[in-house]
């Protein structure tokens, strides 16, 4: 039985603009988003020439394991695609956070959809595996790129490469909340009177165009949903100003939230102030991206 084991990083929007609504529902967004090399999620599939059933284990119990599962729905669209089926196990050993604006779920997708390519000798090119991730899912297309941080745009499917952005240090603190996503983009699309106007400035682009030391990329570091976010957990406020008072450079949060991170001069900054965190909020889920 073949056997090909994942690492599924977490990810971030160091900056996330969301610009435009869609008919169909979907958000035009502008982000810069990375990869992490330090957080994420193990994910290995097994493979069963002797059957064709899709099988999904997971140590975390609140993960679905039937077809509401992201690893499940790739893997039935790339079957479906190549128009041939074998049998699959997925175990995913999760240490990213659940809704937490991290893309863990998305992440487990992409590894899955990669290690069902590999699997099948690369018969499905990148473009092709693109268009499967995107019916799926809006993140999943950034982590089938090889580069830790990506200008992404459209609805999440268009994905340019940064392969020279620097390794930053950055803490996440995740308050352990959830933010309904339709619910978020609900209220922007109510009370972000900005979205569309065309003198809006391009945030992501201009940190694209200037991120090659740390003074640059804390310019633009921006979420369009901090705002309803806090409205919706108020620890996220709270969180950032104690970031801001023990020296980080910018903070905001990730995707919609409640998942907050600060950008610290130096690793021996970020870990000091980890320590203090982990004092004052023992159940928050507190680790360097």
């Amino acid at each position: 039985m073949k056997k090909i084991k994942m690492t599924a990083p977490a990810k971030l929007n160091i900056c996330l603009e969301v610009v435009k609504k869609y008919d169909n529902g979907f958000h035009e967004i502008r982000s810069i988003m990375l990869k992490s090399q330090n957080l994420y999620d193990d994910v290995v599939v097994e493979f069963d020439e002797n059957s064709e059933d899709i099988v999904i284990e997971c140590d975390n119990p609140e993960v679905p394991t039937d077809e509401k599962n992201i690893c499940w729905k790739i893997a039935q669209k790339y079957f479906e695609k190549i128009d041939k089926k074998i049998g699959v196990k997925i175990i995913v050993a999760k240490k990213i956070p659940m809704l937490a604006g991290l893309g863990g779920g998305s992440s487990d997708g992409a590894s899955v959809l990669l290690a069902l390519n590999e699997y099948f000798e690369g018969i499905l090119s990148i473009d092709e595996l693109i268009k499967i991730a995107s019916e799926v899912g809006k993140d999943i297309p950034f982590f089938l790129q090889d580069a830790l941080a990506a200008y992404v745009s459209g609805a999440g499917e268009k994905v340019e490469s940064i392969f020279n952005f620097p390794t930053i240090p950055i803490l996440v603190v995740n308050p352990k909340e959830e933010i309904s996503t339709p619910w978020a983009y609900g209220e922007l699309d109510k009370r972000q009177w900005f979205m569309d106007d065309s003198e809006r400035k391009n945030l992501a682009l201009a940190m694209k165009k200037n991120h090659h030391i740390l003074d640059d990329i804390v310019k633009y570091v921006y979420n369009d949903f901090s705002f309803v976010a806090q409205e919706q957990c108020p620890a996220i406020g709270e969180i950032q100003n104690a970031m801001k008072a023990f020296g980080a450079r910018a903070v905001s949060i990730s995707g919609k939230g409640p998942t907050v991170f600060g950008v610290f001069e130096s690793i021996e900054d970020l870990k000091r102030i980890k320590k203090n965190l982990q004092k004052y909020y023992p159940d928050f889920f507190i680790d360097i991206f």
